[in-house]
C-alpha cells in the first residue's frame, strides 16, 4: 500500500496522470479519508452503546431495589398525602426520554455508523483496484511503447494496447462514463460534467 501511494504521490507531483487518472488518486485519497473517519465513527457508536447497555445491567438490581422502596414508602404514606403531592409535582415536569429510549437510539447511531464503514470500505478497496491496475497497464504498456515508438512497428502499438487492456481489466472498460467507479469519484470529489451548448 505504502508503495502504491507514493508511486501515486509521485505521479502527481511530475503532473504525469491524466485527468481520469488524477481524479482517481484523488478520489483515493478521499475514500481512504473517508474508511478512517467512518472507523473513528463506529469505534465511537460502538463505545457509547456498549457504555449504556453496562450502566443498565448494572441499574438493574439498583432499580429493582429502589422500586420496591418506592412501593413502601408509597404504601406508608399514602394516608398523610405525601404520595399525591409527589406526583402532582412531577406531572408538570419536563417528560425526559426514556433509558430504553436513549439505548434504542445509541443502537441506531451504531447500526447507520456500521454501514457508512462498510460503504466507505467498499468504495475504498474499489478504487485502490482500479489505481492499482492502472499502474500495472502503464507499467506494461510504457516499455512495450518505448520499444515500438522507434521503428514502423509502432503501428502494432494499439492492438498491444487492446490485448493488455483485455487481459487487466476483464472487458470493462474504465474510461466509461457509465463505469461505477468513474460515477462515484465524479459524485465524491463534487465534480460536474460540462456539456457543451448547441
Amino acid at each position: 500500500m505504502r508503495a502504491l501511494l507514493l508511486t501515486i504521490l509521485a505521479c502527481l507531483l511530475t503532473s504525469c496522470l491524466s485527468a481520469t487518472r488524477e481524479r482517481e488518486a484523488n478520489c483515493l485519497a478521499a475514500t481512504m479519508m473517508d474508511t478512517w473517519q467512518t472507523k473513528q465513527d463506529l469505534t465511537s457508536a460502538e463505545e457509547g452503546w456498549r457504555a449504556a447497555e453496562k450502566a443498565r445491567f448494572e441499574r438493574s438490581p439498583a432499580s429493582l431495589d429502589s422500586s420496591t422502596l418506592a412501593v413502601w414508602v408509597a404504601h406508608r404514606d399514602a394516608s398523610s398525602g405525601i404520595v399525591e403531592q409527589v406526583a402532582s409535582r412531577d406531572v408538570g415536569a419536563n417528560v425526559q426520554p426514556s433509558q430504553d429510549d436513549k439505548e434504542r437510539i445509541l443502537y441506531q447511531r451504531m447500526v447507520a455508523a456500521r454501514a457508512r464503514h462498510g460503504e466507505a470500505t467498499k468504495w475504498n478497496r474499489l478504487v485502490t483496484r482500479r489505481v492499482q491496475t492502472r499502474i500495472e497497464e502503464d507499467e506494461m504498456l510504457y516499455p512495450v511503447l518505448g520499444m515500438l515508438a522507434t521503428s514502423t512497428a509502432i503501428v502494432l502499438y494499439p492492438l498491444v494496447r487492446w490485448n493488455v487492456r483485455s487481459v487487466l481489466w476483464d472487458g470493462v472498460d474504465p474510461d466509461a462514463e457509465d463505469d461505477p467507479v468513474q460515477r462515484f469519484c465524479i459524485a465524491r470529489l463534487g465534480e460536474t460534467t460540462h456539456h457543451p451548448q448547441p
